[in-house]
Formats: C-alpha cells, structure tokens, sequence
C-alpha cells in the first residue's frame, strides 16, 4: 500500500513539474512574440489574420488616417493578435469585424473619469448645506422667538453639512462597488448609526457654543447661503466632471 502511495506522489510530481515546465514555456513564448519585431509578427500572421489587417489598415486610410499612423496602430495590435492566433482565436474573433474595430480606433469611447472621495464629499456637503440652509430659513421665518438653545448657527450649518457629506458619500461608494466587495448590510448599518449617533452628539454639543463663535442669521440669510451653496455646487460639478449622482 506505501508503494502505491509513494507512486501517486510520484506521478502527481511528475504532472505538477510537467504543468510548471508548460507554463514557463507558455511565458516564455507570449515574452517573444511582444519583444519581436513588428516585421517578424506579420510574417506568423494567418491568412484569415493577414487579410483582417490589411482590410483595416484601408479602413484606416479611408477615415483620415495617415499610413504611419495606421501602422504604428497595427503594430501595436499585432502582438496579441499573434498571441491569440496561437490560442486558436482569429482577429475577427478578438476584435470582432473590421468595420467595427475600424470605428473603435477612430472614435474610442471615453472611460468616464472617476472623482475622488473628496471632490463627492465637496459636493454633496454642498447640497445638504443648501438643504440645511433652506430648512434653517424655514425655521427662522415661522420661528417668533430666537432659538435659545443656538443650535441653527452658520458653524452648524458648515460642521453639520460636511458631517453629512462624509457619510452619505461613504455610503454611496461602496453602494457602486461589485456585490462581491461591499460590506455586509450589518457592518454598514453600524457604521451609519454610528455616524448619526456622531452629529446627535455634535447638535447636543453645539447648544454651550455661544452665538459669537456659531452666530445664527435671519430667515433670508438662510436663503441667500442656500442659493449660494447650490451655485456654488453647479459650479464645482462642472469643473471637476462630476456625473455621479448623489442620491440613488
């Protein structure tokens, strides 16, 4: 029974060593084809590959390119061409027809920019702070008496607005991200109701600031900051290229 073992361990040595040696080998061969030449690379071209490059080099020549520049795009093709080719996969397999591969060259298709957590934190601070701002204004124009209790100052309305900005934009980012890497519902429930437990806290704290270091306005400055706040936001998105939306 041992000898039997020690044969299993043999042959699965054997068949490990002989897929570490495919692989080098594998390696090896990909490492040729993109250092070679792009000369050597259209010689090891197929038929069916050689007719695809040179319908899309006419292809390219018609829509406004210049020959070296149609060839410097093909050269650069031409190596995972080779590699696929080897594989089994022709040209008009990878990239699909040469009309489209054609259009694809002369009008690429833009990968949107993606913006910084910060440049989303701006953002979004901003439109709660001229949601704050309105709501304040609200409470300002139906209020008789002044809020003893300070909690509806302009440093509120700041420290309250990016308190918001933060957390909503942390939620919305991992929202966006693949099923498979965002959090567990319990983990992001916690970390939510502990950033509303963090600005109950803030508000309570922000009734012993006195009005000189957190001073409240009337019901149209309120207004006045909301509008400002808003254009101010319409401003930035366009500047910094923001099309995420802040609400799902």
């Amino acid at each position: 029974m041992s000898e039997d073992l020690r044969e299993k361990n043999k042959k699965a040595a054997q068949k490990q060593q002989a897929a570490s040696a495919k692989s080098d080998k594998k390696e090896e061969v990909t490492s040729q084809i993109y250092s070679a030449d792009a000369d050597d690379l259209h010689k090891k071209l197929s038929n069916k590959n050689a007719e695809y490059v040179f319908k899309l080099n006419k292809y390219l020549l018609e829509n406004g390119f210049k020959e070296e520049e149609a060839k410097e795009i093909i050269d650069g093709l031409l190596p995972e061409m080779v590699e696929n080719q080897i594989k089994g996969i022709p040209a008009n397999q990878l990239y699909g027809p040469v009309t489209q591969k054609a259009q694809e060259i002369a009008h690429p298709v833009k990968k949107p920019k993606k913006t910084p957590f910060w440049g989303l934190w701006i953002d979004t601070a901003l439109l709660f702070f001229a949601l704050f701002g309105l709501l304040y204004g609200i409470v300002a124009l139906t209020s008789k008496k002044a809020d003893p209790n300070n909690q509806t100052g302009i440093l509120t309305l700041i420290v309250l607005s990016l308190m918001w900005g933060a957390l909503l934009t942390w939620f919305n980012d991992q929202m966006r991200l693949p099923k498979s890497q965002r959090p567990g519902w319990g983990k992001t429930i916690a970390y939510l109701v502990v950033g509303m437990v963090g600005m109950f806290l803030f508000l309570g704290a922000m009734a012993f600031v006195p009005t000189t270091i957190n001073p409240t306005l009337n019901s149209v400055g309120y207004f006045v900051s909301a509008a400002i706040a808003y254009a101010i936001r319409f401003g930035f998105r366009k500047y910094m290229g923001i099309k995420e939306r802040t609400f799902f």
